[in-house]
């Protein structure tokens, strides 16, 4: 035994040297080899990367140009830098070496997407940014909307909360317009967008794993190609197309939990009793019961969502390719909430005849299932008495089986009836319905893009393209729900409303492009020239009918019990709508026709002279004959000062410095109705009959309108500078324009007379907004293992009404009603547009307080000292859109680890803080009939009857809303080489809306209205997320 084992180990230590031996060759092939790397103005290439061909190993450059990485003797070094292109350098044994890089003039030259082509991005006169979304951006996001947070400065992205199936607000550049449409133009691969699919955006349908770039146009130099629709920006979208090569298939996963991050302090059960005991009469008391009922609580759930996305993209021989497919499952943190999204798209990018002949093939298509949840429930569980329990059992006899109410604890009246005067169970407004949208959209195009044989010059581009919605809703009011005994007949019958809608927009455009350079005269052309035509057209109808049999009911008092029957009688209301004979259905429909002629006109002389000239005449069907046309013209100057002589001396720090000057018109005809210049009739209401032959019919009434309606224009100067220093590691833009909107489309009162109604749309004042963007971009520190990557945007903006009437005399006294009625009184907006005003500042009673700090009730500031307080004491203050606008994103990485955190801040904005107006004044308490209403935690209450109206008038309640907000703090690892090089994988995980700072007293500061009213909370979301390449 002893032998065999001397053996063994003997064959064992054999192994070992021989393999020792064969080692050591393969180590003393491992060489240190130092250099140096320079750049293409042979400058010291500071933070260039230097890897070894077919490995992961690599290093990076410091200050001064140097590196120091092992190899093997006879390896290939790859050298990559920003701005030149990438160097492979064979060793062949030397271990110092010097490496010269050249410029890449298409990285240097980055193209910019722009209306009908792209530019170059040195060569871009106008105010445009670009937003690349990398894969953690994208994860992070449930739409696109949400990738323009914060990204560009003077871009306002306002979330509906938390709300999983509701879009966003954006605005560019303040608000160009009172009554008609501020959103921007939304174009999709060349397809300019309908701008909403029922309560959802254009960019709700895409998958942000599906975007390639966003490209903002924000001066009319740049958006003035598009003209009538160019007024509040342009927002062009390019999703990722197939290359060719292998196949490349990407798939990442996300997953969510979602909580809010701030829910209302209300008074509890105890803490109310104390109220009523102490500020309501004996009927309050005796009204109470025993619970103590969170009521937030029960209507608010933390929830968990997930996403998936999947894409392959390659080439099968000639034919370039990318399929995808997306499904988004978002829970809302209010229960019964739930948005659930597929969507699926494909394009297709063959080149034939050497590249002359382009076609790019796209389509995409979304199913979206939108479950509402009504968020009235939020206010309802703000005021529900909290000494109720969410159930009661209410004793019911009878035939039908069921308690009474669905068993809802509901405030009952002396009658054994559902009181009609409060609010419901905040938790039965949740499930005494059940309300679904469903959507379908597809969009999609061909584009056929030509390079003549004989003239190459010269493109031909001809793009036909779709966009359409289907979309219906499913409202269903169950039976004996507590809804269901306060509508119709009352008697607790379900119901059902149905409405369908389809919009469709097809579009044929075509154009011819013509480039040159000639370099005798040191000149480049690009010259454009095309016509568009698109047609709009919605069609709706809905219907409401009765769906079950009601009940008689009974209430014994002695007993307390209630005698609840199925009543036969109903029967004959079953399939018909309220109040009539049949189902009644309503129609809607309408039709939209734009044609345009459009040319751009680009000249570079000495690649530092630029100029750029675009003119579009549009026509809308919008208007009458003689104002039915529209011109937009534009025009845009660029200086390249980089390039000039006497910055020679500056060209090694600063590579980059360019100026911009553009002017141009924009146009603006999207106002409510398509008809607005003619006499159009429609039927009137329901419940508004008129007698005849013996019966009742429902009458048609004449529409308002006005024959001379015209474009709402947008004159808009923009100055900027564009600079770079350091072979682009620091950059800097800098904006400043004015922008003044003449004609201003808005529904306003007209004297008696002037027409069927007491408002109509006409064309009434002006607007201005004058602001200032800057965007600073860096990389402060560059190292082997280390990168600080960092980007800050600032944005200022102030707007004013210049104009309402036309008459100076007229406009110092006149205003105009915006939005926002205060805590549900008849007392008229809370928000207006004056004349020296911002649009929609807030008109409010001046509030007098003691010595103690506090308010003192009913106590205003008589304004005019006439010894009252009426509507002649109201007061201007404030604005609902904020005046400087920040947003600061970092990131860091160290070999494969990553971390980032956005900032963004919204300074001088207000907020009319309406749940507060209504709910810490204690003469709310006791409301009409047995109804106890709870109010909110407050230092100071009123006690306010007769002056209630002037109390949600008083500046008390508007709050400057201002905030710092931290949007996203992420954290990833990546794994860059799996199985043999086949598979990269990235791990992380992030919590956005981390934290908030800010002095409202609300539980979120961002309210797009300015009105705090009913708002879903903004949750506090943690990801989990996984991208993996294959």
């Amino acid at each position: 035994m002893k032998n065999i084992c001397f053996q063994m180990n003997r064959k064992a230590w054999l192994v070992i040297v021989m393999a020792l031996m064969m080692a050591f060759p393969a180590l003393a092939q491992n060489v240190t080899v130092t250099g140096t790397v320079y750049d293409a103005d042979n400058d010291p290439a500071v933070g260039a990367s230097v890897t070894v061909k077919g490995q992961t190993k690599g290093a990076a450059t410091d200050v001064d140009g140097n590196f120091r990485i092992v190899a093997a003797p006879n390896a290939t070094l790859v050298v990559t830098y920003v701005g030149c292109k990438t160097q492979e350098v064979a060793l062949n044994g030397r271990t110092n070496i010097t490496i010269n890089l050249t410029s890449d003039t298409e990285v240097l030259q980055d193209l910019v997407v722009v209306g009908y082509g792209t530019v170059k991005k040195q060569d871009a006169t106008g105010s445009v940014s670009v937003v690349k979304p990398d894969e953690i951006e994208a994860g992070l996001a449930t739409n696109a909307n949400d990738l323009l947070v914060g990204a560009s400065p003077g871009v306002v992205v306002t979330t509906d909360g938390g709300n999983p199936g509701a879009g966003a607000s954006i605005r560019i550049r303040g608000g160009a317009s009172l009554n008609a449409s501020n959103d921007p133009l939304i174009v999709i691969d060349g397809v300019p967008m309908n701008n909403s699919y029922g309560t959802l955006s254009p960019l709700s349908m895409i998958a942000p794993e599906n975007i390639e770039s966003l490209t903002i146009l924000k001066d009319a130099s740049a958006t003035a190609i598009y003209g009538s629709r160019a007024s509040n920006g342009v927002i062009i979208v390019t999703t990722k197309k197939g290359k060719t090569g292998k196949p490349q298939v990407n798939f990442s996963a996300n997953f969510h939990l979602n909580t809010a991050r701030r829910t209302w302090d209300v008074a509890t059960g105890d803490e109310f009793r104390k109220l009523i005991y102490e500020n309501a009469s004996q009927n309050a008391i005796y009204l109470m019961g025993d619970a103590s009922t969170n009521w937030e609580r029960e209507i608010l759930r933390t929830s968990f969502s997930h996403d998936y996305n999947l894409s392959i993209g390659g080439a099968a021989r000639w034919l370039p390719y990318r399929f995808n497919v997306s499904y988004t499952d978002n829970n809302g943190i209010l229960k019964t909430s739930r948005m659930q999204r597929t969507t699926v798209g494909f394009n297709l990018t063959p080149e034939f005849f050497n590249g002359k002949l382009k076609i790019a093939l796209n389509a995409k298509g979304s199913y979206v299932v939108d479950d509402k949840a009504d968020t009235g429930a939020i206010y309802a569980a703000l005021i529900y008495n909290p000494t109720l329990p969410v159930y009661s059992d209410y004793r019911t006899l009878g035939n039908s089986g069921l308690s009474y109410l669905g068993g809802y604890t509901s405030m009952i009246n002396n009658d054994g009836r559902l009181e009609t005067n409060g609010s419901y169970n905040p938790v039965s407004m949740l499930n005494g319905v059940d309300k679904q949208d469903e959507m379908w959209a597809s969009t999609g195009n061909l584009m056929i893009d030509y390079a003549l044989h004989f003239l190459p010059e010269l493109r031909l581009n001809l793009n036909l393209g779709y966009d359409i919605m289907q979309g219906r809703t499913r409202d269903y009011m169950l039976a004996n729900s507590p809804q269901s005994w306060k509508s119709n007949y009352n008697n607790g019958a379900g119901q059902y409303f149905y409405q369908y809608q389809l919009a469709r927009n097809t579009m044929l455009e075509f154009y011819a492009n013509y480039k040159k350079e000639v370099e005798s005269i040191q000149s480049s052309f690009d010259v454009m020239a095309g016509y568009s035509w698109q047609r709009f057209d919605y069609h709706k109808r809905n219907h409401t009918e009765i769906t079950t049999l009601g009940y008689t009911l009974d209430y014994m008092p002695t007993v307390g019990m209630w005698n609840m029957n199925v009543d036969p009688t109903t029967e004959q209301y079953i399939g018909k709508s309220f109040g009539l004979d049949h189902r009644k259905t309503y129609y809607d429909g309408n039709q939209l026709n734009l044609l345009s002629f459009y040319g751009r006109f680009n000249y570079s002389f000495k690649d530092t002279y630029l100029l750029t000239f675009t003119l579009r005449d549009d026509a809308t069907s919008r208007f009458a004959k003689d104002c039915r046309w529209g011109l937009f013209p534009s025009v845009a100057l660029g200086w390249k000062l980089s390039n000039m002589s006497f910055f020679d001396g500056l060209r090694d720090k600063m590579n980059e410095m360019k100026l911009r000057l553009g002017w141009g018109k924009t146009g603006q005809q999207a106002v409510g109705g398509y008809n607005n210049y003619t006499p159009v009739y429609s039927i009137s209401n329901p419940g508004t009959l008129y007698p005849y032959n013996g019966g009742w019919i429902n009458p048609l009434y004449p529409n308002p309108y006005d024959a001379k309606l015209k474009w709402e224009t947008t004159t808009t100067w923009n100055v900027g500078v564009d600079m770079a220093w350091l072979n682009n590691r620091v950059t800097a833009a800098l904006d400043w324009y004015l922008r003044d909107t003449d004609d201003l489309l808005a529904y306003v009162p007209v004297p008696a007379g002037m027409t069927t109604t007491n408002a109509m749309t006409r064309n009434i004042g002006s607007l201005r907004n004058l602001g200032v963007e800057l965007t600073l971009g860096a990389k402060p520190i560059v190292t082997k293992d280390f990168t600080w990557t960092t980007g800050l945007n600032v944005a200022w903006n102030k707007n004013k009404i210049t104009e309402l009437t036309g008459s100076a005399e007229e406009d110092k006294s006149f205003t105009l009603d915006a939005e926002g009625n205060p805590a549900s009184e008849n007392a008229g907006a809370i928000e207006i547009h004056k004349v020296g005003l911002p649009a929609y500042t807030f008109r409010v009673f001046e509030q007098v307080y003691g010595p103690d700090g506090n308010p003192i009730p009913d106590c205003y500031v008589d304004q005019n000292n006439d010894g009252k307080i009426d509507a002649s004491d109201l007061v201007y203050k404030h604005s609902r859109d904020p005046k400087v606008t920040l947003s600061w994103n970092n990131n860091f990485s160290y070999k494969n680890w990553d971390f980032g955190f956005v900032l963004r801040a919204n300074i001088g904005n207000y907020v009319y803080n309406a749940m507060r107006a209504r709910s810490i004044n204690l003469y709310n308490l006791e409301g009409q009939g047995n109804i106890l209403n709870n109010v909110l935690d407050s230092k100071f209450y009123f006690n306010s009857g007769a002056g209630v109206s002037n109390l949600v008038r008083s500046d008390y309640f508007l709050e400057n809303a201002g905030f710092l907000r931290c949007d996203n703090i992420t954290v990833g690892y990546t794994f860059p080489n799996l199985l043999k090089n086949q598979l990269r994988l990235r791990l992380y995980g992030a919590v956005q809306n981390a934290f908030v700072i800010t002095k409202y007293s609300g539980i979120d500061p961002e309210v797009f209205s300015g009105v705090d009213n009913n708002a879903y909370p903004r949750p506090i979301t943690m990801t989990l997320g996984v991208v993996a390449t294959f």
